[in-house]
Formats: C-alpha cells, sequence, structure tokens
C-alpha cells in the first residue's frame, strides 16, 4: 500500500512538471540545503526560466540603489508563476538564500568565477 502510494506521488509530480513545461517551456530545477543552526538542515527546492536579458538589464540598473532588492527581484522575475509565493516566504525567513540562487541564474547567463587574465 506505501509503494502504490509513492508510485502515485511520483507520477502526479511528472504529470505536474510536464504541465509546467508545456506552460514555460525549458525549466530548471534549483536545489537549496540551509543549514540555520547545528543541529537543522532545509531542503528547498525551486522551479525556474532562463533569465532573459531583459530581466537581467532590469537586475543591472537596479543593482546601484539597492543590490539585495535588486538581486531578490530578479530571482523573483524568473520563478514560474506557482512557486512565486513559496519563494517569497523563504526569502522572508531566509533573506541570503537571494544571493544563493541569484548567483546560480547569473552563471545561466554567462557569469563566470573561473576568469584568467593575463598580460602578453
Amino acid at each position: 500500500m506505501e509503494d502504490n502510494k509513492k508510485a502515485v506521488e511520483t507520477t502526479k509530480g511528472k504529470d505536474t512538471l510536464e504541465t509546467y513545461k508545456d506552460k514555460y517551456g525549458k525549466l530548471y530545477r534549483v536545489n537549496a540545503t540551509i543549514e540555520p543552526d547545528d543541529s537543522t538542515t532545509v531542503e528547498l527546492e525551486y522551479l525556474f526560466q532562463k533569465p532573459a536579458t531583459a530581466s537581467y538589464d532590469r537586475y543591472v540598473k537596479s543593482t546601484s540603489q539597492s543590490p539585495t532588492k535588486a538581486l531578490k527581484a530578479f530571482v523573483m522575475d524568473n520563478i514560474i508563476e506557482e512557486q512565486a509565493n513559496k519563494l517569497e516566504a523563504d526569502l522572508e525567513e531566509y533573506p541570503a538564500l537571494a544571493l544563493s540562487v541569484g548567483e546560480k541564474l547569473l552563471h545561466m547567463l554567462g557569469l563566470s568565477k573561473d576568469i584568467n587574465l593575463k598580460l602578453l
């Protein structure tokens, strides 16, 4: 009985994911593990669209005024609509989550930590 319940939940999750893919196209899953204290681990999962250039432009334009708000807006701009409230609540509880997730989204647009410059 328990295995059957898990199978139904898995199928339901796949159906939901397929529905989201039909609606949004290509999606990206972002998993985050947060350890707010030594005895607590929180696993979070979100689905994002690939950030558009316009979203990135808005982020860059607003970064000089408030980097934290700009990054939060960038992340919220690219989450799928169905998970926006969940992410908003998680960002209220864990404000630095926007930095971690935003960095991953920026990597999709070409941000790299592994750039070398050499005088020739």
